[in-house]
């Protein structure tokens, strides 16, 4: 399967006159260029892959749609975007061809740059022959991950393209990080002393989950090693310090995350990753006003990122402009249509903007094979959303209250969707247990409780507090009182400002 963070980590490959360069989405030809979007280069790329090959509809599904249910016109409209873009840019060299009830084969005419045909015999297709000389020339395996490297370069040639992949597919952001790790490891072996090649490989392997009950896992480990190597040679290299702060994350209060995050920042404006923290610190204290701007900022560095495209419609959402959230996660949805992530912030505006009935036809549409620790608590709730009925605002409260009590995710979609059922005191009192360790939906006595309690991360990971459906909860004398227990007014006090809630209220 292919996925389209892999774009990020392809070489471009020149066939005559024709220039693919999938981690730019770009196609040149004789007559021009085009930029293409993601999934019709994913598309593209799978079947020029195929040497000449018919791919199956079937397995184009399954590499680019992940199994998830779609119409076949999704399919066909980017198979259609795929010729224009040839037309367009090279006419009557690129062609799809349709094998009734079966698939596609992409045929390419290797036309050198001056005009004349690549070989004789090859006016109309590419012989599987050249497209492999081709690609062996351009690109070779490397490490089994998927991603490609030119074999002819030089060492410092090889490095600079390895750290480009890397950061190319760290900043625009991908489903899991481990991908990305064998790429900077191999730019660690051609320079073991090289500061940004540790701190990248510091932070990227800093991302680890954290082990059960809190234990270190041995990726943090090696993380904190290379961390400390990279400073030892640079002590401002960003990577390894970002790397730092993940670590030292459960340690630090809210005044001393927001310090560090900007301090980073300062050494490098384009560091993506240390932005996106900074912009979720700032939601998370109710700043949504500043965090969009950083956000925004972010895109303009990386206009590329579905995450940070994400974090734009729910910052839409977070002030209540839903029309402007629903335009930007569906145009999102329509750039990346197999990502989970934008799936799901689709789910929840729906959900939780009055249109409940919505949400329940999406997520019946479209069943997971593997049904998500989540889909049980909204299974229980929708009804509740949809008609809040005494018998099924009762289901929804059990449902809540046991989510509540597997998981801090569970729990904060719990909170979310008390909140916007209006039970304003069940949402605080699964807030107290998760949050606080009182009460009696998370009991302190509970070895359980303890795990979430005892990472602070969940105490500064409340965006969620800030979202439409729980303005109840805002509005309620208990507020407050809350902000004060996990440490925002302490942080607001130090930095002089007002969450927005306030404002809106003033």
């Amino acid at each position: 399967m292919l996925k389209l963070s892999d774009l990020a980590l392809r070489s471009d490959l020149r066939l005559g006159s024709i220039l693919v360069s999938p981690s730019r989405r770009l196609i040149e030809g004789p007559a021009g260029s085009i930029n293409v979007e993601p999934l019709t280069m994913q598309v593209f790329v799978i079947l020029l892959d195929a040497v000449g090959a018919v791919v199956t509809r079937t397995s184009l599904f399954e590499a680019c749609w992940g199994g998830a249910y779609v119409g076949d016109d999704s399919l066909n409209r980017v198979i259609g975007k795929i010729r224009r873009a040839g037309d367009e840019v090279a006419p009557g060299l690129i062609s799809v061809e349709t094998i009734p009830r079966t698939g596609y084969r992409l045929t390419v005419s290797l036309v050198e740059e001056n005009g004349t045909p690549a070989t004789k015999t090859q006016d109309s297709r590419f012989s599987r022959r050249n497209l492999v000389l081709a690609g062996a020339a351009g690109a070779a395996l490397l490490g089994g991950a998927g991603l490609y490297r030119r074999t002819w370069v030089s060492a410092d040639e090889r490095f600079d393209l390895l750290m480009k992949q890397a950061r190319t597919a760290l900043y625009q952001g991908s489903d899991e990080n481990a991908p990305v790790v064998p790429v900077v490891e191999e730019a660690v072996r051609l320079r073991p002393n090289n500061a940004s090649a540790l701190g990248l490989l510091a932070l990227v392997t800093s991302m680890a989950p954290v082990g059960t009950a809190g234990a270190l896992p041995a990726s943090h480990e090696k993380a904190a090693d290379y961390a400390k190597r990279a400073l030892s040679i640079d002590p401002k290299e960003p990577s390894a310090l970002l790397a730092r702060y993940e670590l030292d994350t459960a340690t630090l209060d809210w005044i001393t995350r927001d310090k560090r995050l900007r301090q980073i920042v300062a050494i490098d404006p384009g560091h993506i990753p240390a932005i996106s923290e900074l912009v979720a610190l700032l939601q998370s204290a109710g700043l949504n006003r500043e965090s969009w701007n950083w956000n925004e900022r972010a895109i303009a560095v990386q206009p590329q990122s579905r995450e940070l495209h994400a974090r734009r419609a729910m910052k839409f959402w977070i002030a209540e402009r839903y029309d402007l959230a629903d335009k930007e996660i569906d145009q999102a949805r329509d750039f990346w249509p197999s990502s989970p992530f934008l799936w799901w912030v689709r789910f929840l505006i729906l959900a939780t903007t009055g249109r409940a009935t919505a949400a329940k036809a999406m997520f019946d549409a479209a069943p997971p094979s593997r049904p998500p620790p989540w889909s049980a608590l909204w299974r229980s709730s929708l009804p509740a959303m949809i008609d809040p009925t005494p018998s099924n605002l009762a289901q929804a409260r059990q449902g809540c209250d046991n989510a509540a009590k597997a998981s801090g995710g569970l729990a904060i979609q719990a909170v979310m969707i008390l909140g916007a059922l209006k039970q304003i005191d069940a949402a605080y009192d699964i807030c107290d247990g998760f949050l606080l360790w009182r009460g009696s939906v998370v009991r302190a006595g509970d070895n359980r409780a303890r795990q979430l309690g005892s990472d602070s991360g969940w105490r500064m990971s409340v965006q969620w507090l800030f979202t439409p459906p729980c303005a109840g909860m805002r509005a309620d004398e208990r507020f407050p009182l809350l902000c004060k227990a996990i440490g925002l007014s302490d942080y607001w006090k130090a930095r002089g400002v007002s969450p927005d809630y306030l404002k809106t209220l003033a």
